[in-house]
């Protein structure tokens, strides 16, 4: 990647975070921009799906946007405490105080109420523990495991 591609990026993402704090009525709070060579990706939670469809359109109007990816999910709003942003929350908080899960190497990203672990860690049973820690959280409705294990070792209990 060049200089000029990460610079274009940067306005690019500067430009789509204006345009979407333009829009009436449309909670940016939980909506995240990436930018990468032009491609934009929203994600995050919107409160409704005219929300999301707004958002898509009004980022594709954008001059340098090569595409949208669109990423977002709407609240349920009939579920109180189990959006994806409280269950990314518990599960990064419950991660970092996990027995047996060096802190700091692992994160939890949450979409439509999966929890999707990632990082590096250099046993399996350290990779293990991460999944238990966040199996339980009220309002997830799927687990996935994409830790890296570095060791072979097993652990001894």
């Amino acid at each position: 990647m060049t200089q000029g591609s990460r610079r274009g990026d940067r306005e690019i993402q500067a430009h789509v975070a204006g345009e979407l704090n333009g829009i009436p009525g449309l909670d940016t709070a939980h909506i995240a921009v990436v930018v990468r060579a032009g491609m934009v990706t929203l994600r995050g939670e919107v409160d409704a799906t005219v929300d999301r469809q707004v958002a898509k359109r009004t980022v594709g109007r954008i001059p340098g946007v090569r595409a949208v990816a669109d990423e977002m999910v709407v609240r349920d709003r009939g579920a109180p405490g189990v959006d994806d942003v409280d269950i990314a929350d518990i599960a990064n908080r419950r991660l970092e105080s996990a027995d047996g899960v060096p802190a700091g190497t692992v994160r939890a990203g949450v979409r439509g109420r999966v929890v999707t672990l990632s990082g590096n860690v250099a046993f399996g049973h350290q990779s293990d523990a991460a999944s238990r820690a966040v199996r339980n959280i009220p309002g997830v409705v799927g687990l996935t495991n994409d830790i890296r294990v570095a060791g072979t070792a097993t652990h001894q209990d």
